[in-house]
């Protein structure tokens, strides 16, 4: 998944000759706390609100502000792994974004990023969660996909993690299935030790229970 298939155009940016004010507004307009500075399709950098509310005179124009921006952005046709590690890197709300000749093309926001990776870890999808312990040495991901689909079973998304200090390694995979009962113990008889699993279903019915309880007591 590419950046700029989730590509927000419009609306986000701000003038260097716009007041602080006039910025302020439309931050608390658009609920963030970050917007990009853009003078016709040049990029100038990232306001912020503390940058704004810093600066006491609120007549003045964020371009007087230019000292405080920051110069951060992506490609259009770079991942949108690699926006993640720039928003979490920097503690970032949006993130222009430009085109090859660094002509500014829109931002994508935290929100609609997070929503993209659910999609892309296939969260979206109704199914269970595996957890594997394995031997950092002996992790064989073609031998695990062969027995999940060996049980008509898709794998949706397989993320690997090592434990610290440690030669082990916990693999989480996502399937597109919620009764796994019969592939759980086809991993114990390979010899994979199953940490834990989680089921879709069972989470959504304790959310509900746990909505109705606190429906009940505002009740009272």
């Amino acid at each position: 998944m590419f950046i700029n298939e989730i590509l927000v155009k419009g609306h986000y940016d701000l003038k260097s000759s716009d007041t602080i004010t006039y910025a302020l507004d439309k931050m608390s307009e658009l609920h963030t706390a970050q917007l990009p500075v853009v003078d016709e399709k040049d990029f100038l950098g990232i306001i912020t609100e503390n940058h704004l509310l810093s600066a006491h005179e609120p007549e003045k124009t964020v371009g007087s502000l230019m000292i405080s921006l920051q110069f951060l952005y992506l490609k259009a046709e770079q991942h949108i792994y690699e926006a993640l590690q720039y928003i979490s890197a920097y503690q970032l709300e949006i993130l222009p974004i430009v085109d090859k000749n660094n002509y500014y093309l829109g931002i994508i926001t935290l929100n609609d990023l997070v929503n993209q990776l659910n999609i892309t870890l296939g969260n979206n999808v109704s199914g269970a969660i595996i957890i594997l312990e394995l031997e950092q040495k002996d992790i064989s991901f073609a031998q695990i996909a062969h027995i999940i689909e060996s049980e008509d079973i898709k794998i949706l998304n397989m993320s690997a993690n090592d434990i610290p200090d440690s030669t082990k390694t916990l693999l989480t995979i996502k399937v597109n299935k919620q009764n796994i009962a019969s592939l759980i113990a086809s991993l114990w008889r390979y010899n994979y030790i199953v940490k834990a699993t989680f089921d879709d279903v069972k989470q959504d019915s304790e959310i509900q229970e746990r909505y109705d309880i606190l429906m009940n007591y505002l009740n009272i």
